[in-house]
């Protein structure tokens, strides 16, 4: 990334450096730079705007052109890919939301199933054991002896 941007600014650099700048004084001192020639009232002269570096190799310049190339095909490329995932889970979702939807119709349509959890109104239901038989008597007091 570091060597696309360094690109970028050199690309950006090499138009600015070539283009002419005039520097020019006007009667009351005044310095102005400007990219048209002076007009005839003022005192001009052409400032060289060569880059500092004079070690300039132009066939480095071609290289760093055609390795920024590649690497906006590259970048290209990646962008398609991803674009081309994206829609491809886009269709995904898609198809999970109309089967979700198809399903749920399916559901809609069935019959209701009821589910009794007893008897209605809240009636207890029979105790499931048999009813108890009569209950025994308690003992009759016998009556005490008499002794007369």
């Amino acid at each position: 990334m570091r060597r696309v941007l360094a690109l970028c600014i050199f690309l950006l650099a090499g138009p600015a450096a070539a283009q002419e700048v005039f520097r020019c004084t006007a009667p009351d001192g005044k310095v102005t730079y400007q990219q048209t020639p002076c007009p005839k009232t003022d005192e001009g002269r052409k400032v060289d705007t060569t880059p500092a570096n004079s070690d300039f190799d132009p066939g480095q310049r071609e290289r760093l052109l055609k390795a920024g190339d590649e690497a906006g095909k590259r970048l290209e490329a990646r962008a398609a890919a991803e674009e081309a995932e994206r829609q491809r889970r886009a269709e995904e979702r898609e198809r999970d939301a109309q089967r979700e939807r198809e399903a749920q119709a399916r559901e809609d349509a069935r019959e209701p199933q009821y589910i009794y959890s007893g008897p209605p109104y809240g009636w207890a239901p029979r105790p499931p054991y048999p009813r108890p038989g009569p209950r025994p008597q308690p003992p009759r007091p016998t009556p005490a002896p008499s002794g007369r």
